[in-house]
């Protein structure tokens, strides 16, 4: 399963977990899993509407303690809550830690949470990957994230907005700068969502919760949370990009490069570019996990100024691999099914290469056998 956080209007730790609790997760197995922190709060979870109904969280608890990292490292490790949720929640306020040190100034050990590190933020997070967890969601996708302007009163005194630690937190990330005079999203809020992909995935939809936020603006104060079945999971991306004046010879390293790194292919194509000048159109076949780092190699290893993507659909014949033992030796053997019936049979260069060379005899003459041995195996 995965979720789509949909940023409607900004997104706190409150709006995040009251959207999970509004999309099916149970306000009784989240108060029976929080208990295990052994810190003291209520929970009340009230169905509100603000044109769209949604669930408003609420946590009330006289604890107000002001807790440092090793503080609440200490409440997380010694709870008996699951230990994957126990690493996630350590990871990301050690992530809140070190930033907080890097805004202020200090070392990691004199950071004081005070709002952080509040029990209303420790819920929040830890009780979010529970839902998470209890809801079946393995991955996170977000919509850009909306930020307010104007000012903040906080423990440290008047931050701007968005506050410096929220910022942080979304380097790297997509965000929208609006006009509108609030904090939209909260350094907690950003922080829960590090834990996502900022992608637009295709999904099937099952469930749909909204979190409700508190303050009052002129549109749906709403945090979305869709949940459903990824799908197209074999889906890829074209990245493409021409070059004019790149010495050719260096192109098959590149393309070496781009294979290690998880490209599943890469060619050159001559193209006639703009004012009559020769050029190559190199494109790449990538899964969206490697589109980074093969766009890292693009930039790094040619002469490129930028580059194209987007995604392409695929129809992949079924396929197994079967070793034929022929006259010659072993070789590996690419069989490929549509529709339960054989479509393709293809050796393995390599071992077709590696064979010629070490036998002495023509490469077609062992595909040949190679095709042969196989087609009597299916």
């Amino acid at each position: 399963m995965i979720a789509y956080v949909d940023i409607i209007s900004g997104i706190s730790g409150d709006m995040f977990l009251a959207a999970l609790i509004d999309a099916g997760f149970s306000v009784n197995k989240l108060k029976k899993e929080l208990k295990k922190l052994g810190i003291e709060f209520e929970i009340e979870a009230k169905k509100e509407k603000d044109v769209i109904e949604g669930t408003s969280l609420y946590i009330h608890s006289e604890d107000k303690k002001e807790r440092n990292l090793n503080d609440i490292l200490k409440i997380i490790d010694e709870s008996s809550i699951d230990e994957d949720v126990k690493q996630k929640a350590k990871e990301i306020f050690r992530k809140l830690a070190k930033i907080e040190a890097k805004i202020h100034g200090i070392s990691i050990d004199k950071v004081h949470f005070h709002e952080l590190g509040a029990v209303d933020t420790i819920v929040d997070i830890v009780g979010s990957l529970i839902a998470m967890k209890n809801l079946g969601i393995e991955k996170l996708y977000s919509s850009p994230v909306l930020l307010g302007k104007g000012k903040v009163k906080c423990r440290h005194g008047i931050l701007p907005v968005p506050a410096p630690a929220t910022l942080e937190l979304l380097k790297g990330k997509p965000v929208v700068f609006s006009s509108i005079p609030a904090e939209l999203t909260t350094p907690t809020g950003a922080a829960l969502l590090s834990m996502a992909e900022f992608f637009h995935p295709e999904m099937e939809v099952e469930k749909i919760g909204y979190g409700m936020g508190k303050k009052k603006f002129d549109f749906p104060n709403v945090l979305r949370i869709i949940i459903g079945r990824e799908i197209d999971k074999d889906g890829v991306y074209i990245i493409e990009t021409n070059v004019d004046d790149m010495n050719p010879e260096i192109f098959p390293y590149v393309i070496e490069k781009l294979i290690e790194a998880g490209a599943l292919d890469a060619f050159v194509m001559p193209i006639m570019m703009k004012k009559g000048r020769t050029g190559f159109l190199l494109k790449v076949l990538v899964t969206h996990e490697k589109m980074e780092e093969v766009k890292k190699i693009l930039f790094e290893e040619t002469t490129t100024f930028g580059m194209r993507f987007w995604k392409a659909r695929r129809d992949k014949l079924e396929r197994k691999v079967v070793t034929a033992k022929t006259k010659y030796g072993e070789v590996r053997v690419k069989i490929g099914y549509y529709n339960g019936k054989v479509a393709s049979i293809s050796p393995e260069y390599e071992d077709c290469k590696r064979i010629a060379i070490e036998k002495k005899v023509a490469m077609k003459e062992v595909y040949e056998e190679a095709r042969k041995k196989a087609s009597s195996l299916i």
